[in-house]
């Protein structure tokens, strides 16, 4: 076969469709009340893609198409209720009861041994420049892929996982011009007929999951090395490994607290603890800075030409 006749083979155009998974990542630190960090963890990653790809001629070329990619990542918060860096203060209400108690208090709450879940998935625009080579006029070759691709989040879950090890406490500190007792407090008589106290596993008992993040689009910089297994004169087998990497902070916005009512919450609770508090998710808040996703991992996919 002459080298002509090779060229004239893979100058042209090609679709290709391919799986990939591995490990995932969103790039992110957990910074907790007075700098006590949190501790994240990657997660494994997959997703799929169509290619359009033109090659000039039997090397060089470009490529682009659509794919969506799942990102998958946990991260915990340290500390228990006694430490005071999980302390979160909630503001000032009023306890409209008869029983004489003072009218105003503090709402206040705090986390231990929360975990949270995040999975986002991202609609995908690559555009890429292409290297491919056969190796001695055989069956086998290799190929690369470098550029850029856009990432537009189109599902933004996060959940605080069940864990028996997490708990949530409620409490009011009353305050008048001769005392002050802060009810329901680690340690303090617990009063759950207005909400002040402590549950375990928060997570579960209130339904924190399924809530949305907000996240903003971004880029990435992508890369592809891999090998060609030809089937027939018009189609390829390819497997490789590729990397993305962020280019651009996804986060949109940073709200103070982590955890809050949805508006009153004393004594609307009605003999349930929490009932009321929301969990506003670490994307949401200050106690994440930036987000930028990475993922690496393994690549199949098959080639026809068009």
């Amino acid at each position: 076969m002459t080298v002509n006749m090779l060229a004239q083979q893979g100058k042209g155009s090609y679709a290709s469709v391919s799986l990939h998974t591995g490990m995932s990542s969103l790039g992110y630190a957990v910074k907790g009340l007075d700098g006590v960090d949190g501790t994240t963890q990657d997660k494994i990653g997959l997703g799929v893609s169509l290619r359009y790809n033109y090659y000039f001629d039997s090397h060089f070329g470009f490529g682009t198409g659509i794919g969506l990619s799942i990102y998958n990542a946990e991260a915990t918060l340290a500390g228990n209720l006694e430490d005071k860096n999980n302390l979160y203060a909630l503001g000032n209400y009023k306890d409209d009861d008869n029983s004489g108690l003072p009218t105003s208090f503090a709402l206040r709450a705090r986390l231990g041994n929360i975990k949270e879940k995040q999975n986002i998935q991202f609609f995908e625009v690559p555009i890429t420049l292409l290297y491919q080579t056969r190796f001695s006029y055989g069956k086998w070759g290799m190929y690369s892929s470098l550029g850029v691709k856009l990432q537009m989040p189109i599902v933004k879950r996060f959940e605080a996982v069940g864990n028996q090890g997490s708990q949530l406490n409620v409490s009011g500190l009353y305050t008048d011009p001769t005392q002050g007792f802060e009810i329901g407090a680690p340690g303090m008589p617990q009063l759950p007929e207005h909400g002040f106290g402590t549950i375990d596993n928060p997570g579960k008992a209130l339904g924190w999951k399924n809530s949305t993040t907000d996240l903003k689009m971004g880029m990435a910089g992508t890369f592809e090395l891999g090998l060609i297994s030809r089937l027939n004169n018009e189609s390829d087998f390819l497997i490789g490994a590729y990397i993305d990497y962020g280019l651009s902070d996804i986060k949109n916005k940073s709200i103070p607290l982590l955890a809050g009512p949805s508006g009153s919450y004393h004594p609307e609770a009605n003999d349930n603890i929490g009932k009321g508090i929301i969990y506003n998710g670490l994307f949401n808040t200050s106690m994440t800075d930036k987000i930028t996703p990475l993922s690496f991992g393994v690549k199949l996919g098959l080639r026809f030409k068009l």
